[in-house]
């Protein structure tokens, strides 16, 4: 049975709380956290630079999953919907990596899984995958 992470009141809330018009919400886990327990990370985006999804392409960890939430309107869509992203680069360790799809169950609502690192997150990809959604 896979390991996962516990979610802890603060972040449910927060999770929760998110609307489409919130700053994207990025959830990392806390392996330190004795159990593992999912936490906000605040050290991705800068608040005073414009959100784009390739800034947060570009600002997501090399070798470290994240989950993130954001508001993202589609090209082809009138309004926007909130998604999930199992941001999963080719650098993780085994372990982290366990450890992360193993909390996924417990968070998901919407997921685009991108595993391909910063090329594969840009606007044309996150369009098309969610044409499939």
């Amino acid at each position: 049975m896979a390991q996962i992470a516990t979610i802890p009141p603060a972040v449910a809330n927060e999770l929760k709380r998110f609307k489409t018009n919130s700053a994207p919400l990025i959830c990392q886990i806390d392996k330190r956290a004795s159990p593992p327990a999912l936490k906000i990370d605040t050290t991705v985006l800068d608040e005073d630079e414009e959100f784009s999804i390739e800034t947060l392409a570009s600002n997501l960890p090399d070798g470290a999953p994240r989950f993130v939430v954001l508001a993202y309107k589609p090209s082809h869509e009138d309004f926007p919907k909130v998604v999930l992203i199992n941001w999963i680069p080719t650098g993780c360790e085994p372990a982290s990596s366990m450890l992360h799809v193993g909390t996924l169950p417990a968070i998901e609502r919407l997921v685009i899984e991108i595993t391909d690192g910063e090329e594969g997150l840009t606007t044309e990809i996150l369009d098309a995958k969610m044409r499939k959604v």
